[in-house]
């Protein structure tokens, strides 16, 4: 019976893992459901479409979020393989330790679709916000893609503190400093040449050309 506490208990940490991931997933710019999903898919190696793959590998904290669950993976994956041959072979897969398995993925079951649920996910989304490890973690920076006599299309990611968030493409005065806005990525979804009106929010990774000494400037 200790066997199955333990397997039981790794469960739970697993659970944990995934909650934790997804959070911060979430604060990259996904949405909770495509966070979890992605954060499931690298927790089991089952793998994702290129269009969803592209989510992760383009955003630079979701690359290191991304490794660090392949690791995890790994480990917990051994860690699973181990405790199922030890179940076999010593014949401890009895009523007892079904019936103790049955009541947890019960209970989890209904954890998971309780009220509960989202107000510990909010506690902790709060927590690793303000937290300086996710600060460094989650760092924004400017990749360029192309340079060309002053010119340049790079790609941006704005940070909370960005003057461009809550104001709208048209109240930015971007273009009055030769700086257009190709495409946004939002994380849940893509917008090709936006619309003027477009409200900037933290967490948006822009796609923009002009000016190169301009961008450095507005966006540094």
């Amino acid at each position: 019976m200790r066997t199955v506490a333990t397997f039981i208990i790794c469960l739970i940490i697993f659970m944990i893992v995934i909650g934790i991931f997804a959070i911060m997933f979430k604060l990259t710019g996904l949405s909770i459901e495509k966070a979890r999903f992605q954060v499931i898919s690298l927790l089991t190696s089952t793998g994702y479409t290129t269009k969803e793959s592209e989510l992760i590998a383009q955003h630079p904290t979701r690359r290191k979020l991304a490794s660090a669950l392949m690791i995890i993976s790994y480990v917990s994956t051994l860690t699973f393989i181990s405790f199922l041959v030890n179940l076999l072979s010593k014949s401890l897969i009895n009523v007892k330790s079904i019936a103790a398995i049955l009541i947890f993925i019960i209970l989890a079951v209904i954890f998971l679709k309780s009220q509960l649920l989202e107000s510990i996910e909010n506690i902790i989304e709060h927590i690793v916000e303000e937290s300086r490890l996710w600060r460094k973690l989650n760092s924004r920076y400017i990749n360029f893609i192309t340079k060309h006599k002053g010119y340049c299309i790079c790609e941006v990611y704005l940070s909370e503190n960005c003057d461009l968030i809550g104001s709208s493409i048209r109240d930015s005065n971007l273009l009055n400093i030769e700086i257009k806005v190709l495409s946004i990525d939002q994380g849940h979804e893509l917008i090709n040449f936006p619309m003027p009106d477009y409200i900037f929010r933290d967490n948006d990774k822009l796609t923009v050309y002009g000016n190169l000494h301009n961008i450095k400037h507005k966006f540094h």
